[in-house]
């Protein structure tokens, strides 16, 4: 399944109140259109996410369902290829126009594609539960979440070391569960809740013996790598 992630140099989650497996179908928030269809012009890609251990805003709880209201406002996470973190306490319709350069800034600030970068230290690990949009990731990918957690618990690890979340669609619904792994931005798919003890293993073992990131660093997760940020599908063909 290598070579099936659609080219994206970042990942700009907005964090909801609510888990993805009570997410719409489609999303209808205009703050959510408009950033992505500005992060689209340099290559970034936006969803929304849910973590009980991620910071949400305090003063909305919405999605954007009222088009009205003008009152949207998130919390927001992005990754870059350089294995950066940004967190941005406040995007909204009123600030986006600076929220967009400091992402923009943040997401292109690469010197060589395959430059040795000291990466973030926390990682992220995000499972599509967006069970509205398609059944398989509603029942997979919450079979696959449940079972991160309880992997993480079970090595006595904190969020502040590894952050489990869930996020709505990401593409392709067949090869649910899928999980994307940050800051190394690889995505995998297909994944069982069997798989999750001996797919953690290797990513924590990747990440404990590696300071930096690297774009032509082995595919993790064997046959269940999609592909990687910052790679085009050709580029991630030939990394299998």
């Amino acid at each position: 399944i290598s070579g099936t992630v659609a080219p994206h140099r970042g990942y700009i989650l907005l964090h909801t109140h609510r888990p993805p497996p009570e997410y719409p179908a489609k999303f209808k928030s205009p703050l959510f259109r408009e950033l992505t269809r500005r992060t689209m012009k340099w290559g970034a890609l936006v969803n929304f996410s849910w973590s009980p251990d991620q910071a949400v805003h305090p003063d909305y709880s919405g999605m954007g369902e009222h088009f009205t209201d003008g009152l949207e406002m998130y919390r927001a996470t992005a990754f870059s290829i350089l294995g950066h973190r940004l967190d941005v306490p406040e995007v909204s319709m009123a600030n986006i126009d600076a929220v967009e350069q400091n992402l923009r800034l943040h997401v292109e600030a690469v010197e060589s594609k395959y430059a040795l970068i000291s990466r973030d230290t926390q990682l992220h690990l995000y499972v599509c539960t967006h069970a509205q949009r398609d059944c398989r990731c509603g029942d997979t990918g919450g079979e696959v979440a449940h079972a991160l957690r309880q992997e993480v618990q079970k090595r006595e690890m904190s969020a502040k070391q590894v952050l489990v979340g869930e996020v709505g669609h990401v593409g392709q619904h067949k090869f649910a569960a899928n999980l994307l792994v940050f800051p190394y931005g690889d995505w995998l798919g297909t994944l069982q809740e069997f798989d999750v003890s001996t797919v953690l293993d290797e990513i924590l073992e990747k990440h404990q013996s590696h300071t930096t990131v690297s774009l032509n660093a082995p595919p993790i997760g064997g046959i269940h790598w999609r592909g990687r940020m910052g790679l085009d599908k050709e580029m991630q063909k030939a990394m299998m």
